[in-house]
């Protein structure tokens, strides 16, 4: 498709019949269309998440579905297109490389813009085969595998808004092991591919695990649970489209309160929520990082500010961990010129070396309690020995200060969202920590599953009087019915165009008729 012809033409909407009202005939122009974008670490079986997400939505809804790979975006615009006689490993990071090379040239967002006009064209070609000067609402869902960095997640959430779904799935690292065995690569190779899928530090490269944590909802893959993952992409599908009842989980309400807490921090590093629930989910106690206050609790909004002495309220609002762990590079760097190891012409090249250092990982300088901590506390205080045996929720993997904290506290679960890379949890306490969710003698610590809380509430606030009528409960025809979220049909080819003439001016896309 590097020599796309496309062609969009914008006519006249077709003037309102008499007598409806305005908000009738606007919804007239809404589509039934869907998008849905797939993201997961290396290893992780996304390409079965799409055929099963195809699958449901073909047999329930009634739904066409097409599922455009990026991986044949970037072997299509690739510099070198000859990806013959290479093993799994050089063909992983050669679609890597040539990936960022794409990124680096054309734009971060760039195999995302060429998905885009793709959707465009397979549009224009159904409106120009019906013969029709308009866009017609069709049953068709678009379905991304994968999704690499926030730029190209961020522009397909730009351009299709309420319709864009973003599913999460992961697996654990022994089941990604297991998957890329099957593929003839070796241990070393793994843990190469793993390390730079996740996250590289290059400006153009992707970043998995950065946009991973963005998703709408989030699904575990294990092996051998097919029938547990079809269940939960059904729940998913149900909520996208209302058609029927679904009410959250412990576990989502309890990470949907972690996050809500979170939004309580004024930390200028980074804002953290944390939930504790019993052995019966009932949630106990939250928390959230923030710098105690005497008589216990930490500080919160007051209107009287000269009562609030958060790092933000005081000398400008510094970070004192920042300056704590600037103060003791200095000193290191003033006594190594003092010892004569370095010279004073050396100065600023070796404090750089130092910052970039595991210094920068302190956090033991912080004035604020944890999320995990303050939860713990005041869970102990309100709830006693309910924390015993319960499950703590945290918007974020939890560092090794916490971790010590959760072992005594007893707590037997932790699910998380956010990947922490400084923690040290499992390195200082693997006697009583674990990542393995077979092990059941160990605290483990897991990646949440579910309904993101970013979109707790839309999905499980019901609108009024919508689930019954004349005292009945409404059970609509899976194949007939919208999903819960439509736009115009009108608007988004305006913006696919935009896309479309981004991608012209940048010479990756010809086009036979200049609009």
């Amino acid at each position: 498709m590097s020599e796309l012809a496309l062609k969009i033409n914008f006519e006249k909407t077709e003037q309102p019949k008499v007598g409806k009202k305005i908000s009738e005939t606007v919804f007239e122009t809404h589509t039934e269309e869907l998008i849905i974008g797939l993201c997961g670490p290396i290893g992780t079986n996304l390409h079965y998440v799409a055929s099963e997400i195809s699958r449901v939505l073909e047999e329930k809804y009634g739904y066409q579905t097409k599922i455009l790979r990026l991986s044949d975006l970037i072997k299509e615009h690739s510099s070198d297109k000859n990806y013959n006689g290479l093993t799994k490993f050089q063909y992983f990071n050669k679609l890597i490389e040539e990936g960022n090379e794409l990124r680096k040239t054309k734009g971060s967002s760039i195999l995302a813009e060429l998905a885009i006009s793709q959707i465009a064209y397979h549009r224009e070609l159904k409106k120009e085969k019906k013969e029709s000067t308009e866009f017609k609402t069709e049953r068709i869902c678009y379905i991304i595998d994968s999704i690499k960095n926030k730029e190209e997640l961020e522009l397909f959430r730009l351009i299709y808004n309420d319709i864009f779904y973003f599913f999460g799935a992961f697996s654990t690292v022994e089941v990604r092991e297991i998957n890329l065995e099957k593929q003839q690569l070796k241990k070393e190779e793994i843990y190469k591919l793993m390390d730079r899928d996740s996250g590289e530090e290059i400006q153009f490269g992707q970043k998995v695990a950065d946009t991973f944590i963005q998703a709408d909802f989030f699904l575990r893959i294990d092996q051998s649970t097919s029938p547990i993952i079809t269940t939960r992409i059904q729940r998913f599908l149900s909520l996208i489209f209302s058609s029927e009842v679904i009410t959250p989980s412990t576990h989502e309400t309890a990470m949907y309160l972690a996050s809500a807490a979170s939004g309580n921090s004024a930390c200028l590093s980074r804002q953290v929520g944390a939930s504790i629930t019993d052995v019966n989910g009932e949630v106990i106690s939250v928390g959230w990082n923030d710098v105690p206050k005497v008589n216990g609790g930490v500080y919160q909004y007051s209107e009287e500010s000269s009562k609030d002495f958060r790092c933000v309220n005081l000398e400008g609002g510094k970070c004192f961990n920042d300056e704590e762990k600037q103060i003791i590079r200095d000193q290191l760097v003033s006594d190594l010129i003092k010892k004569g190891i370095i010279q004073e012409s050396r100065k600023e090249e070796t404090v750089e070396i130092i910052k970039n250092s595991r210094i920068r990982e302190l956090v033991e300088f912080s004035r604020a309690v944890h999320a995990e901590m303050l939860a713990i506390i005041q869970g102990g205080q309100k709830a006693g020995d309910k924390i015993k045996n319960g499950k703590l929720y945290t918007t974020t993997y939890p560092c090794h200060n916490c971790a010590r904290h959760i072992v005594a506290a007893g707590i037997r679960e932790v699910y998380y969202i956010e990947p922490y890379r400084k923690s040290l949890a499992i390195k200082l306490h693997n006697d009583s920590l674990t990542e393995d969710e077979e092990i059941k003698d160990k605290v483990r610590i897991l990646m949440f599953d579910g309904v993101a809380p970013r979109r707790y509430l839309e999905f499980f606030k019901m609108s009024p009087n919508s689930r019954k009528t004349n005292g009945i409960m409404n059970k609509p025809n899976k194949k007939t019915i919208f999903p819960r979220a439509t736009i115009s049909l009108q608007a988004i080819p305006i913006l696919e165009k935009r896309v479309v003439d981004n991608l012209v001016e940048k010479d990756v896309l010809k086009v036979d008729n200049e609009i």
